[in-house]
């Protein structure tokens, strides 16, 4: 008969549980696209705020408009208006541009920290543009000299290359936009009273006052020169904006004026 083996089981070895390896690069991916996230998160957020303060520097300009816009009318129409009110009402609407400055400044710091924002992701695109190309071209090159390479690899290099090409475009026609913006803001700081003044009516009363008193001079040019002389005169005596100082001029010549 045959020896009975007998298999202790001290004999066995235990066998370990296979634990499949994270692949690194696997991580890493993952990593990159939460970040990626979060970055686009707070990009969306500091437009979406610097969007807002804008908007609300508009409304705020508007406003003041409004307020320009009926008073001149105001004060044309209503004899009983007098220049007293009139200057204390231009006050009222000075303090309310004095605010608006600070509107429009909160807006340029919103845009600029939103330009920074949008400059670092242009940066850290425009480094993994530069990874991905140099590996590329490194694959290229292996593959002219009949080096085996990774084909699936040179595929998706091929195919992220374009895409971060294109994000880079965008990002830069986005950073132009937000200067643009920025300048804009600038250019209404700087020229508050103009972007909030209303010139419609006063333009209009203006060429009337040229077509009603050019026969008492030589030719219309001069007539206009003479007319903005009296005008510029009564806003340094009286204190007040030049497109008040002409309806100022209009209601006091108004009996001597001819229809025009």
């Amino acid at each position: 008969m045959p020896k009975r083996i007998v298999i202790k089981d001290s004999d066995l070895e235990e066998a370990e549980p296979v634990i499949e390896p994270v692949e690194e690069a696997e991580v890493s991916v993952e990593e990159a696209e939460v970040s990626e996230r979060k970055e686009d998160v707070i990009l969306e957020k500091a437009s979406a705020d610097a969007d807002a303060a804008y908007e609300l520097v508009i409304g705020k300009i508007e406003e003041v408009k409004v307020r320009e816009e009926v008073t001149q009318k105001k004060f044309l129409e209503d004899p009983g208006m007098s220049l007293n009110i009139l200057k204390k009402l231009i006050q009222r609407w000075d303090s309310m541009r004095d605010e608006l400055i600070r509107y429009i400044d909160d807006a340029v710091e919103k845009y600029r920290k939103l330009i920074e924002l949008l400059e670092g992701r242009f940066s850290d695109i425009e480094e993994e543009l530069y990874v991905n190309q140099v590996e590329l071209d490194s694959l290229m090159q292996l593959e002219s000299q009949g080096k085996p390479i990774s084909v699936s690899k040179k595929e998706e290099l091929e195919s992220i290359i374009p895409k971060l090409r294109e994000e880079l475009a965008q990002l830069d026609k986005k950073i132009k936009e937000v200067d643009g913006r920025i300048e804009e803001l600038r250019r209404m700081r700087e020229n508050v009273y103009e972007t909030t003044s209303h010139k419609g009516l006063v333009e209009s009363i203006f060429t009337q006052l040229v077509n009603s008193l050019q026969a008492r001079y030589e030719s219309p040019e001069e007539a206009t020169i003479k007319i903005r002389s009296q005008i510029e005169v009564i806003a340094q005596r009286e204190g007040i904006p030049r497109e008040y100082a002409t309806l100022y001029l209009w209601k006091r010549l108004k009996g001597q004026l001819k229809t025009a």
